[in-house]
């Protein structure tokens, strides 16, 4: 296993080694925890912009809403969507690999 994908697994708890793999449930369950925490204190900070109007949507993201109208640019939100997908792919294309490097094992 590469060198960075074992710190990783040691960070969150799981060793794995030739033939076994040790869980350390605590460990891992801090880890789930921590990254809760900061996913939750990022949608905060992201609700917290839109509401106060320091993130303009209809420029990122195509889609415009006031008291009044909502409003959708179709090729902003297109673009958008698709960049988005391209993350996903790419980040779930990272976790197969991890379970490959586990199946593997």
């Amino acid at each position: 296993m590469p060198e960075k994908n074992k710190d990783l697994f040691e960070k969150i708890g799981v060793d794995i080694s030739k033939d076994k793999i040790n869980i350390d449930i605590t460990q891992t369950k801090d880890f789930l925890s921590a990254l809760q925490g900061l996913f939750q204190e990022k949608a905060e900070s992201i609700k917290k912009d839109l509401d106060e109007g320091k993130v303009d949507m209809a420029e990122n993201v195509g889609i415009k809403i006031d008291k009044e109208h909502i409003n959708i640019d179709l090729t902003k939100t297109k673009s958008f969507i698709e960049e988005l997908g391209n993350k996903i792919e790419h980040f779930l294309g990272e976790i197969d690999k991890a379970v490959e490097n586990i199946d593997k094992k």
